[in-house]
């Protein structure tokens, strides 16, 4: 059963979108949640609205101080970390040759160098309970190449690979890595293109109707993946991918075949 009572989890990048979304999820599921943001006015405002089960903490997920205080202050709070949820994120829509340099280790300092930081932050509490869950939130640009998000997809990949190679070396001190590829996100994160992504809809609407599930995959779907890698409903898995995406990556679908 996908339950969390008792449990204390932190969720990064949990201001907005998805991340405010896997907040809500959890604490109903009945978890303490500590969300962390760089978005300070936005993330105590979702803190407020869910209630006394909620905390709101600032963090930079690339830095290591900020890691260790807000650990430092959970354990402080509440004894223990059950779990964490890397989930903070930046995009970046770009060819390769339009994609700066500095933007491109911006990109893998978010999205791949945080979870590693935020990983070994909690290590120590995890290990000394012999328990604990640790879900990254990649991407089906982690699974399957596109153009135009070689930055981001280079990122998410690198994400799987932190999850497996964790999983294997942290399972037998009771610690499960998993992680979650979702189709779509927070589209606050396509804000500095929508102007160009207005210009190429019926593309991008095609993308999202070309699976078995046509459209695009709500948030609640993506934090309930998360609450059942998180809770004990997923006691025997550890180091896999887990795609919420509507079948995009299960394969080609042509209309005209299914009237056959």
């Amino acid at each position: 059963m996908s339950r969390l009572d008792d449990r204390v989890a932190i969720v990064t990048g949990a201001s907005r979108g998805v991340g405010a979304t896997i907040a809500r999820t959890l604490v109903a599921a009945g978890a303490k949640v500590v969300l962390a943001d760089i978005l300070v006015e936005e993330g105590e405002k979702v803190s407020a609205e869910i209630g006394e089960a909620a905390t709101f903490a600032a963090l930079d997920v690339t830095s290591e101080e900020d890691w260790s205080r807000v650990v430092s202050e959970t354990l402080a709070e509440h004894g223990q970390i059950d779990v964490l949820v890397n989930n903070a994120a930046i995009l970046h829509l770009g060819t390769l040759e339009n994609t700066p340099p500095e933007i491109f280790r911006r990109v893998l300092e978010v999205n791949a160098v945080g979870p590693y930081l935020g990983t070994r932050a909690v290590l120590a509490s995890m290990k000394a309970q012999n328990s604990g869950s640790i879900v990254h939130v990649a991407s089906i640009d982690g699974l399957v190449g596109m153009n135009g998000v070689s930055a981001y997809a280079t990122s998410k990949f690198g994400l799987r690979g932190l999850a497996k190679s964790s999983s294997l070396e942290l399972g037998r001190s009771g610690i499960r890595v998993n992680a979650v590829c979702p189709a779509g996100g927070n589209t606050d994160m396509y804000g500095p293109w929508f102007e160009k992504l207005a210009a190429i809809t019926d593309q991008t609407q095609a993308y999202n109707e070309n699976r078995g599930i046509p459209g695009t995959v709500a948030y609640e779907a993506i934090a309930n993946a998360v609450l059942y890698l998180a809770s004990d409903a997923s006691a025997g898995v550890t180091g896999i991918d887990l795609p919420v995406d509507g079948g995009a990556t299960a394969g080609k679908f042509i209309l005209g075949f299914n009237s056959m």
